[in-house]
């Protein structure tokens, strides 16, 4: 295997590169080729799996910056995304998690276990 392209340009690690102040190393969001229904139903199952519900990825939607969610919206319009959306999440459902904080107990509110000298495998082979 060489470390050239089809071009002849050697690769470089983006660690090793030189930055360049033209080259600022911004991450820039870019349209590739795919199916934008497989590509929803995985980013809704995600945020699912994460708590989002219908109202939350619509809001994600409408947001420009997040150009995932907000390109499709482009793609589908308002009503027909959020129907999508509505359907993949009566599917798959949200997940929801309840976090209890644990009371310290005060030592007086112990109690204790007592537990047999032997236990019931030492005494099978007495």
């Amino acid at each position: 295997m060489t470390n050239e392209h089809e071009n002849g340009v050697p690769k470089v690690h983006p660690a090793t590169r030189e930055v360049l102040p033209e080259d600022p190393m911004n991450l820039h969001g870019v349209e590739v080729p795919g199916d934008p229904a497989l590509m929803l139903r995985l980013l809704v199952e995600d945020y699912a799996r994460m708590g989002w519900n219908l109202e939350s990825l619509m809001q994600l939607a409408r947001d420009p910056n997040y150009q995932g969610f907000h390109g499709l919206l482009t793609q589908y319009g308002d009503e027909e995304l959020r129907n999508q959306i509505g359907h993949i999440l009566q599917r798959t459902g949200v997940m929801r998690t309840n976090m209890k904080e644990m009371i310290s107990v005060s030592e007086g509110d112990l109690v204790e276990i007592d537990l047999p000298e032997t236990s019931p495998r030492s005494a099978r082979h007495a």
